[in-house]
């Protein structure tokens, strides 16, 4: 449950004439949440995948095969692996934030009761002093919106703009390489052309055996999870459409 201000210290914070930071740290991790269920749906996907390659050694024999995976291995570290680290990444980074949010939440409200109860102790004086501690209340409330203003700026400036506004921001280009899918699309256009009977352009070389229609079950097989990787970022954008960091 986010960090909320005490009852018993509202008035301290409107007699310094600041609001209470909006920003909710449950949100952020609930992003941060999010992200990391879309990184281990992709991957998983990803491992699927990757042994459907390998399946196809049972039924595609040639030099052509051996280019084939290594195409997959080249496209897929490039492609999906990246999409999986830069998830991760971003995670963490939320997940900073969040820390950070708290740590400033609890160092607003220390230095509000500390004010609090100096302040209770300054009225106390002065009705022995006759108000002559006046002017040692009034320093007293200028030092702690200092200290206050500057932990306020701090949750505003480096945490919500830059810790949070950089995570989300690498999100954009890994979503949408996610629906691009140029590491399927490349791949089951290849199987196509040797089920087909072209051969994959790579040459069959020795030993050269192929099944068409195993080929064919296992190129469609990579297109289903080509539309799982779509999924997968309709399901993130769904969950993450109606989170809100205030």
């Amino acid at each position: 449950m986010a960090i909320e201000l005490p009852d018993e210290l509202v008035w301290v914070m409107d007699l310094l004439g600041f609001n209470w930071p909006q920003v909710n740290e449950d949100s952020v991790r609930e992003f941060a949440g999010h992200v990391r269920k879309f990184a281990a749906d992709i991957d998983g996907t990803h491992a699927t995948a990757s042994a459907i390659i390998r399946e196809m050694a049972e039924h595609y024999q040639a030099d052509s095969y051996q280019q084939l995976v290594e195409r997959w291995n080249t496209m897929s570290n490039d492609h999906m692996d990246e999409i999986v680290q830069i998830c991760g990444v971003v995670a963490t980074v939320l997940d900073v934030a969040a820390d950070a949010i708290v740590a400033a939440k609890l160092a607003v409200i220390t230095q509000l009761g500390i004010a609090a109860a100096e302040l209770a102790a300054a009225a106390a004086t002065a009705v022995v002093t006759l108000g002559a501690s006046a002017a040692a209340e009034a320093a007293l409330i200028e030092v702690t919106k200092r200290v206050v203003n500057a932990i306020l700026q701090e949750v505003e400036q480096q945490i919500i703009g830059e810790l949070v506004s950089r995570a989300v921001e690498p999100l954009e280009g890994v979503v949408e390489r996610a629906i691009s899918g140029l590491v399927f699309k490349g791949v089951q256009a290849a199987l196509n052309g040797i089920a087909s009977g072209g051969g994959g352009g790579g040459g069959g070389g020795a030993g050269f055996q192929v099944n068409p229609d195993e080929l064919l079950r296992l190129s469609n097989a990579l297109q289903d999870h080509s539309q799982q990787v779509v999924g997968h970022v309709r399901s993130f954008a769904t969950a993450t459409s109606g989170v809100s960091f205030s």
